[in-house]
Order: structure tokens, then sequence, then C-alpha cells
């Protein structure tokens, strides 16, 4: 009998980046993460489930913005050349140390020939460049589920109009539904798992005061039935501490929110179920959500105990130049980067199989006790970034394989996906959640996304999300000589205005990583905007020349997500 589940959640993200640069940000991101992490866990999950037979093995959320990417023609092109560069630098890693008498680094270039080698026979010839299809034929085989979240990823609690946070969330859904089947994503990986309750809504920077909805009450709208929750809005929220008090419009925006926060310090939750999201218990959006389990999550999120920090695993920092390669081990976490040891692959088998058998021992301590205490099958869930298993933490591809192995051949816990639990033990309809205002970064509120730094991006944001929808009201009410062109205009001012809204920026700009180039990012979608606006105030008055058209086409060119769908559609409420 099974007693309990075991639910990774692997959040896939990478914002737009074609066309937008190469190397060191840029494409080379996505080629990164599609060689590391993309590609070999597709294999590994293709191979456990036409091998071993297992199904239902983990819930993958593919973001709109990156399953774009992946589909993009361009992508395809890019990456094939990318990974023919690799091995060709790798070659030549060797060549050089075996001259210079370094044969344990020469060696370890080898394995990077045959690494880079066998992604691309897996990329061209096992899933014939097509990474996007190869999880949807997964998930059409019951072995995973796939979920989707905002088209963009946008900050969901920080947009400032109700028509923008449902274009992100109705975006996400219709990328989801024309490149994974035709069917609705039954979840969504909330963008930075910021959830915000229904209250009376003043905007931070502009003071626009009005009602908001819960995101619960779009998600319902457009057929999600469950999102992911950080473990501390389940347990009432952390403090957020010194954060208010460098910050002014982050003050403002928790002290109006503290007057309605819910007192759930007392309640006795558990993480090991799913509840229903809402104040009260005649709320209408029956949406669900599943919370974060801590004591596993430590294992792997921890910059002191977590298993990538591990000595034995490779370096993600220090790389060979010019190839880029990897060929040193973390060693210790306060080591130097100029003291790193040279990796011992011979050690990473020991490592792997330690880790793994830890990690299993706690999710199932924790399961059964939970079946032991209520009786219920209860459900581990453990949201992580999906780029952490293979980019970040290299060897964590075979960590993941060792847990799903180890879990489906126990008697007493197994694999699922969280719609399968969710179908399974569906929540009770007598108990509705009201989950407080926050997210999974520092101190659970908003920080990281709006402080001092990012002010001019939020004021760039909310001065575009006023025009666009000055803008699509103008669009329905004006009649246009060849109404193509005029579409062209409003779908690609949306892509603007959402490209311009990732979450990306703002966090690049506040933990200072890539902050130069989210810098530049911003001011060029608002660049873009503001030019395509202008554009389609022209058009209107019949002024648009052939200069003006080229313009639209090399922005087009640039910023193509959703190059097949009218996303002005999508911001209708």
């Amino acid at each position: 009998m099974t007693k309990g589940y075991l639910s990774f959640v692997l959040h896939g993200h990478m914002p737009w980046v074609l066309e937008q640069g190469t190397w060191p940000h840029g494409e080379v991101w996505l080629h990164e993460a599609a060689a590391e992490t993309y590609t070999p866990t597709l294999s590994m999950l293709t191979n456990l489930h036409e091998k071993k037979g297992y199904t239902n093995m983990l819930t993958i959320g593919m973001t709109p913005v990156l399953t774009e990417q992946l589909a993009h023609p361009s992508f395809k092109a890019g990456f094939e050349t990318y990974l023919n560069d690799r091995i060709e630098q790798s070659y030549k890693d060797k060549e050089h140390f075996n001259w210079v008498g370094d044969k344990d680094i020469a060696q370890l270039a080898e394995r990077w020939i045959s690494y880079y080698s066998s992604v691309k026979e897996q990329f061209v010839e096992r899933f014939d460049r097509n990474i996007i299809e190869g999880y949807k034929r997964l998930q059409d085989k019951g072995a995973i589920e796939i979920i989707t979240s905002g088209i963009t990823h946008g900050y969901l609690p920080l947009l400032g109009k109700e028509e923008t946070v449902n274009a992100q969330i109705k975006g996400g859904q219709s990328i989801y539904k024309y490149r994974y089947g035709g069917n609705d994503s039954v979840g969504m990986w909330l963008p930075e798992l910021a959830y915000r309750p229904e209250y009376r809504w003043r905007n931070p920077i502009t003071d626009e005061e009005f009602d908001r909805k819960g995101i619960e009450h779009y998600l319902a709208k457009h057929n999600i039935r469950y999102f992911l929750v950080d473990t501390p809005l389940l347990r009432g929220g952390e403090s957020i501490g010194t954060y208010l008090d460098k910050f002014d419009a982050l003050k403002k925006l928790w002290t109006q929110f503290e007057k309605q926060k819910p007192d759930l310090e007392d309640k006795d939750y558990s993480l090991f179920r799913p509840y229903l999201a809402g104040g009260t218990e005649d709320y209408d959006n029956k949406v669900s959500f599943f919370t974060r389990d801590d004591k596993t999550g430590i294992l792997v999120w921890s910059g002191d105990i977590g298993f990538p920090g591990d000595g034995n695993y490779l370096e993600f920092h220090k790389k060979h130049w010019p190839s880029g390669n990897r060929y040193w081990k973390v060693t210790g976490k306060d080591v130097d980067l100029g003291e790193k040891e040279v990796y011992n692959h011979s050690k990473i088998v020991e490592r792997l199989d330690e880790n793994s058998e830890h990690f299993f021992k706690v999710a199932k301590e924790s399961i059964l006790q939970n079946y032991t205490e209520s009786g219920i099958p209860g459900i581990v869930v453990c949201p992580y970034d999906f780029e952490l298993f293979g980019h970040w933490w290299f060897e964590a591809v075979g960590f993941l394989e060792r847990i799903i192995t180890k879990v489906n051949e126990d008697e007493d816990i197994a694999t699922t996906t969280t719609r399968n639990y969710l179908e399974k033990y569906p929540p009770s309809e007598d108990i509705y959640v009201p989950l407080p205002e926050g997210s999974w970064g520092k101190g659970n509120f908003h920080w990281i996304w709006l402080n001092d730094d990012t002010t001019a991006s939020w004021k760039y944001i909310y001065e575009c999300e006023d025009l666009y929808l000055k803008a699509l009201k103008e669009f329905k009410e004006t009649h246009y000589s060849d109404f193509n062109l005029a579409k062209r205009l409003i779908n690609q001012l949306g892509r603007e205005l959402f490209l311009l809204s990732s979450s990306d920026w703002t966090f690049l700009i506040s933990t200072w990583s890539a902050r130069d180039y989210a810098e530049v990012r911003i001011k060029l979608h608002y660049d873009n905007f503001k030019k395509l606006y202008v554009l389609l105030k022209q058009y209107k008055d019949g002024k648009i020349n052939n200069q003006a058209i080229q313009l639209l086409e090399k922005i087009e060119k640039e910023d193509s997500i959703a190059w097949e769908q009218d996303v002005y559609k999508w911001f209708e409420l």
C-alpha cells in the first residue's frame, strides 16, 4: 500500500535571449541550459519510462517564454552550432593540455568531447531537434506532467493593471495549449512563487488605488486548478525586517497589506496536502495550492549543507579560457577560485549515491510520519529551479535519476505529479486558506523586485501598461485601411510590454547578476514600445512609410515571442 508520495516540481525558465546578444550574456544562457539541463534530463526521463516503465515521475514547469524559445527555428539551428563549437573547443583543450603535459585535465577535456557529442546525438537524432516535442511525448504517455507560468514571468503582485495580470496568465495558458497538445495546463508555477490575495491595493510608485482580485481569481478564470507557494506563506509569512527600512515604497506596500494580513501562525495546516486558496468558505474560485517541503528543500538549496556544495562536485564559476570548459571541483565553499583543485570524476558515483540516499531517507521519513499521524497518504512537494539540475549543479541529473528510481522501487512510497495527487486526494471544500502576500524571495516579500535600484524599471512598466490599454482601446475603435498592419503593431506593442515586465530584469539588477545586461534590456524594450506606440498613432492618422515598416520588421524579428499568436487578445478581462 502506498503511504505517501514524493513530487519534484522543476521550474524551467529562461528570459527571452534570442537575437539579444550571444556571450557572455544572451543566447549562451539558453544554449548552456539546453546542453546541461533540458536535453540530458529529457533523455534520462525517456530512458526511465521506456526501459523501466515509470510513470508519474515528476512535474516540470516550462515557462511560455522558455517554451517559445526552444520551439523557435533560430534556437534549433543555433544550438547545434553551439554544440559543434563546444566539441571543437574541447578538442583544442585536449591538444593544449597534452602539449603542456597536464594529462589529468587532458582526460577531462576528452570527457567534455564525449559529453557534448552525446548531447548533440540526443538533440539531433533522438529528439529530432525538438526538445518541446520530446517532453510533450512524455506527458502524453503519463510519464510526467508539464505546467505553465506567466507568459514572460512577470511579477504578478506588482503589475499595475488587472488587465496585465490577466494577460500574463491567459497568455501562459494559451502558449501551453498551442505547444503541448491543445489541453489546458492544470497547474501554474506563479512567477517567483509570488502570490497576492484580494484587497484594496495602492500602487507603491504611482499611488493609484483600487480593489484588486486575488491571483486565484485569474487562475480559475483560465482553468488553472493549482499553484505552489513557499513554506512561510502557509505558516503565516515571516518578518521582512530591515528591508522595510531600506525602501519607503516597500514599506508603503507592506503597511497597506499588513492591515488585512491573515493570522496563520496558530493554524495547524499540513505541508503534506493541498488546500483551497481564498478568504472565506463561500469563495467562488476553487483553486488549490501545494506548499514547498522545507526539510528536503534545505538539502539542495542551502549554501552551507546543500548537496551542490559538496567539495567533489564540479565548480560552476571557474572556467578555462578561451574554451569555457570547467575542470575544477568545488573543493570547499570558502576556497578561492584560484585555489580550486582539479575535478576527479571517479569520486562522483560515490557522492551521488550517498547524497541521493540521504535525501530519500529524509523524504520517506516525513511521508511515513505524516501517514502515521493522519492516516492519509500525503505528498512531499520539492520545487526547484530546473536549471539547478545539470547547469548549476552539473551532476544533479544523476541525482534526480537515483531518487526517482529509489522511490519507484520502494514498497511504501511513490513518485507522483502534482496533478495526479490532486485528482486522487482533492482538498477539503470546507477549508479555504487565506494566504498572505509574498514570494520565495528574501524575507518572502517583494524586496528583490521592488527597491531603490528597480524603481525606474517599475516606472517604465507602469507607464507602458497605461499606454498599451489606451492604444488597445483606440485600435478596437479605429477603421484601418490595412487591418493586418495595424494588428502587427498592436501585437508587437503587447510583446514589448510582456518582455519589459519580465521579473528577471529586476532580479538581476538587485542581485548584481548581469546587472548591466538587465538594465540594457529594460531600456531596449521600453524604447521599442515607445517607437511602436508612435507608429501606431501615426498609422491611425494615415502617416506611415517604408522606413517605419522596416523598423517594425526588425523589432518583430528580435522580439518574436508568441510570433504565431494575437497577443493583444489576452489583455481583455
